[in-house]
């Protein structure tokens, strides 16, 4: 058989695709592929025509085939001459049920009723969608995960020692930057003041120190135009602002460094898009800050998963420097991290945290759990199908109306999940209790999330059903493929 997958970004793109729309189907894809590759031969595609291609060859010389297309459903392109599956994920407790903007396929009914088959990745929205199209091949799995971290995974107390990883890109590091909230109050007739350094032992290394600090001066200009600028008046600004001191901080600020960034004590490690609100980032910042804001051996690393560090940046000096003076560690990651990377970050961490308002998966969650890594997370959406007291300290939350969001008129239409702010605050000082002074409980905690995983997520555990699936999908649509042909265009 063969196994045609496609999804709107592919490896040569991801790297400048961080943050924009859709740009986490390209991992949705790549994680599935082991899955895949145990039920045929696959061949990824990058086009519509190309599937019409490839199809019609494969055909020709007795092959079946089916195209995979990882994607939200109004975005699949239909009228294939192959099966289709589409394979999505969606955090709402309603799907898009009418039509908008010219295009039919804002009603995901219609492409439901023009495709052979779904694979959703929570049993919530399987729910749904057999609520909304009877009879139709639909079925919950989770992208197989386990089998890339769960060597990761130990049978030890937390580490709390001193440790490092490597890191190419820019590095925010809070005990650098001399945070203060004076610099947020405007005064437009002084001078702009430059940013005092406050030494701080967390930082191991005068190199490091320096480096980061040059990075401090060059966030903290342009942060401290924008704040006592008037607001129609910022963004030029910020921009001349940056090309005065552009030559002064360019290998900083515009040229990715690789970084050795020691940490020790209790690591809390989130992975985030900061353009996709329902993370809750800020929330999750504060409450750390809240929680340690007198204790040394507490970190957050926040990796941030955007293309752009302005989308950001203001907001985050803002906000760090509001919380001021805490003696916890902010650590925030911009730039792309190469598996080898990422794998030394969940080296070192101790609890990944998720704060958000709904997920369609998490994959990052699902990772750190995969390589032993108990969690902070509320228990809601596709999170409820893996999430449990077990190996996570969960959150609080309640429903809340909201739109679905690629709808432009903004109409609440289903539901998303308030986070409860105290119980986030709670969590990290309990979890924070428990690595310290309570390893046979984290011990236990880290066991179960590996195990859990194991049991969920595996490519072994997801390739049993998936073949039955695309059995059951090649076996008897190839006519219904047919009918469908004449009437819809690809």
């Amino acid at each position: 058989m063969i196994i045609l997958v496609g999804s709107k970004v592919d490896q040569s793109s991801i790297r400048n695709s961080l943050g924009k729309p859709e740009y986490s189907y390209y991992f949705l894809l790549k994680e599935f592929l082991p899955a895949l590759e145990r039920l045929g031969r696959v061949v990824q595609v990058q086009s519509p025509e190309e599937v019409e291609v490839l199809s019609a060859q494969y055909r020709a010389v007795g092959e079946e085939v089916v195209f995979f297309s990882f994607s939200p459903p109004h975005q699949v392109p239909l009228g294939a001459s192959c099966p289709t599956v589409v394979v999505f994920a969606w955090e709402f407790d309603s799907l898009p049920s009418f039509e908008w903007g010219g295009n039919p396929q804002n009603d995901w009914r219609y492409t439901f009723a023009r495709v052979q088959g779904a694979i959703c990745t929570s049993a919530e929205t399987a729910g749904l969608v057999e609520t909304a199209m009877p009879d139709f091949p639909v079925m919950a799995l989770p992208a197989p995960v386990w089998d890339r971290y769960g060597d990761l995974a130990v049978d030890a107390p937390a580490a709390l020692d001193e440790r490092q990883f490597r890191f190419e890109g820019i590095v925010i590091d809070s005990p650098a930057l001399g945070l203060s909230a004076d610099g947020l109050v405007r005064k437009p007739v002084e001078p702009l003041p430059e940013p005092v350094s406050v030494p701080v032992t967390s930082v191991p290394s005068p190199g490091r120190l320096a480096e980061a600090w040059m990075l401090s001066k060059a966030l903290l200009r342009g942060w401290w135009q924008e704040c006592r600028l008037p607001l129609e008046a910022a963004v030029p600004q910020v921009e001349s602002t940056e090309e005065n001191v552009e030559e002064e901080v360019s290998e900083s600020i515009h040229q990715p460094a690789l970084h050795l960034i020691t940490i020790s004590g209790v690591v809390y490690t989130t992975v985030l898009n900061p353009a996709d609100g329902r993370k809750n980032w800020v929330d999750l910042v504060t409450a750390f800050c809240w929680a340690f804001k007198d204790v040394e051996d507490a970190t957050l690393i926040v990796k941030m998963t955007h293309h752009d560090l302005q989308f950001y940046r203001v907001v985050l000096m803002t906000l760090l420097s509001r919380l001021a003076p805490f003696r916890c560690r902010v650590i925030v990651l911009h730039g792309f991290l190469d598996d080898e990377q990422y794998r030394q970050l969940m080296s070192i961490t101790t609890y990944y945290v998720n704060s958000s308002a709904g997920e369609g998966l998490c994959l990052p969650l699902m990772e750190f759990l995969s390589a032993g890594k108990p969690a902070i997370a509320p228990v809601h959406t596709a999170m409820a199908d893996y999430v449990d007291d077990r190996l996570a300290f969960p959150l609080k939350s309640s429903p809340e109306p909201f739109c679905w969001p690629h709808d432009p008129t903004g109409v609440y239409a289903t539901h998303r999940h308030r986070l409860n702010w105290q119980s986030l605050m709670e969590a990290y000082r309990e979890s924070h209790e428990v690595a310290r002074h309570d390893s046979p409980r984290y011990r236990g905690m880290a066991r179960h999330a590996c195990e859990r995983m194991q049991s969920f997520a595996s490519v072994t555990t997801v390739a049993s059903p998936l073949g039955a699936f695309l059995e059951e999908i090649a076996g008897g649509s190839q006519a219904a493929v047919s009918s469908q042909k004449d009437s819809v265009a690809i």
